[in-house]
């Protein structure tokens, strides 16, 4: 695992989070040994005697011991009588480290592709959040159908009553499927880039101004730079587009049908929301 890349409340700088003084602590004396590790978070819901650890967290006695003297040394766990416990330090570290554990978590199952995103875009409150994307997959790009939108994304943004839309790259799917959708129950919100929404003027007007006089179809225009390629969110399934650190798009996107990453995708989205204009029909 390569901790050089991660620290979830320092900048991002060319794809490396740089490390605080505090991460490097975390690091040295946590991360870099999975029984600490393992034992810290076990600590952290109370005292354990040794035969309680080596039982719950299935190591043997001659493996845990030189783990615990190091974290003493540390003033990070102190023996009472036959217990073991978390001094108050180590307890403000462990409430650090949970949280950046989950993120590691998250990136850890598809590192090359987290590796190669450009995710400076993302507010810093939303990069902490990361940890909430779990559960997710990969939709791989199919070569046969490069020029395609994705069947799973348009088998659920067709069943879906409720879209949420942020993009700052121009798709076949804003005219084949937000633009020319005859469904007046369905609630279409998207915000988009300037670039995009001069292109949807020009290329698509006779679209642009049939979406706009339906009731339920909103659209709004973010004056700011969005670094994010697409994202969307339904009632039933998320999907981001996060562009490379070389601007490419390549179309590999996470995806997820659980509740922690929609809410992830729904702030996120209504958070350029705020920051953007609508545009009235």
């Amino acid at each position: 695992m390569d901790f050089t890349l991660l620290s979830i409340n320092s900048p991002v700088e060319k794809g490396v989070w740089k490390v605080s003084a505090m991460d490097k602590i975390l690091i040295d004396l946590l991360f870099m040994s999975q029984k600490r590790r393992d034992l810290m978070l076990l600590l952290r819901n109370g005292g354990k005697t040794l035969e309680e650890i080596v039982d719950i967290l299935d190591v043997t006695p001659t493996g845990m011991l030189p783990q615990i003297k190091k974290l003493k040394e540390e003033f990070l766990v102190l023996q009472d009588d036959k217990e073991y416990r978390l001094t108050p330090l180590a307890e403000v570290l462990v409430e650090k480290m949970k949280p950046l554990l989950d993120i590691l978590g998250v990136i850890e199952e598809h590192k090359d592709f987290w590796q190669e995103r450009d995710l400076s875009g993302l507010p810093p409150a939303f990069l902490e959040r990361l940890n909430e994307l779990e559960p997710y997959s990969l939709v791989n790009p199919d070569p046969n159908k490069i020029f395609e939108t994705p069947a799973v994304f348009l088998e659920n943004v067709e069943k879906s009553k409720n879209i949420l839309h942020l993009s700052s790259i121009f798709h076949p799917v804003f005219p084949e499927t937000f633009l020319r959708t005859e469904n007046n129950d369905v609630e279409i919100t998207l915000i988009v880039t300037k670039k995009i929404y001069e292109r949807l003027k020009n290329d698509f007007k006779k679209e642009l101004k049939f979406y706009l006089t339906q009731e339920k179809k909103r659209l709004f225009v973010c004056a700011d730079e969005i670094k994010i390629a697409m994202l969307t969110k339904t009632e039933h399934f998320m999907m981001a587009d996060f562009l490379t650190w070389k601007g490419a798009y390549d179309q590999e996107r996470v995806i997820s049908f659980e509740p922690a990453p929609l809410k992830w995708a729904e702030d996120l989205i209504l958070h350029y929301k705020e920051q953007a204009q609508e545009i009235k029909g």
